[in-house]
């Protein structure tokens, strides 16, 4: 599940930031004619070129207008010109062509809040996370959702194993814990140690802790 991908998950990968290093890269239903559009729309959108990663896109859409990896990768577009109406009609439309399809499914969670709807958001990714049991990415976004805003319980119970993940959500999980403290030191090394492990698959997980404004406290 952790393959690297140009930045197509969301804003994940993953997210905003969406979300690619979390995504499984084109899936097996889009045509090879629109893998290279949607990889050069991918590397325009991790650099910041958002009229050029839409425009790189545009011929792939045209091609296959109901392909859910295009539809996503345009949302994920959207979603970082703060287009969020529109975003969330992609990942819609995505969902309508492949239900189970998971990076549409979390980035319209991630717009919850991005769209400062915290208790929508919570809940979502709650629901999410009961579908999809022992998702790290899931169960990250979560935490940071809980943290921001003082409401992570022992109930809650995510990432309490003292035993790090085959994956940088672990690491990323304490660092979070730790700028909720104010202890930034430790949340950097955490970072630091997690950036020398997984390298590019830690993107997602750096761009959700940024926009959950966590890195800012000041306990």
């Amino acid at each position: 599940m952790m393959a690297h991908h140009p930045k197509i998950f969301r804003a994940l990968l993953i997210p905003c930031a969406a979300m690619l290093a979390m995504t499984a890269g084109c899936s097996k239903s889009t045509p090879t004619g629109v893998r290279p559009s949607l990889q050069a729309s991918g590397a325009a959108l991790a650099e910041g070129d958002y009229p050029r990663a839409l425009a790189l896109l545009a011929p792939a859409l045209q091609e296959q207008p109901n392909d859910p990896e295009a539809l996503n990768l345009k949302g994920a577009i959207l979603t970082k010109t703060k287009d969020f109406a529109q975003a969330e009609t992609c990942y819609r439309a995505a969902l309508m062509t492949s239900p189970g399809f998971f990076p549409a499914r979390y980035n319209i969670g991630a717009l919850l809040a991005l769209r400062g709807q915290w208790e929508a958001a919570t809940s979502y990714f709650r629901a999410l996370l009961a579908e999809r049991p022992g998702n790290e990415l899931v169960e990250y976004k979560l935490l940071l959702l809980l943290l921001a805003h003082g409401k992570e319980t022992s109930q809650d119970a995510l990432f309490t194993s003292q035993t790090p993940s085959n994956t940088p959500a672990w690491y990323y999980a304490a660092a979070a814990r730790a700028y909720a403290r104010g202890d930034r030191k430790t949340a950097k090394s955490y970072i630091e140690v997690a950036k020398n492990l997984f390298g590019e698959k830690t993107s997602i997980f750096q761009e959700e802790l940024e926009e959950s404004g966590l890195m800012n406290s000041k306990k």
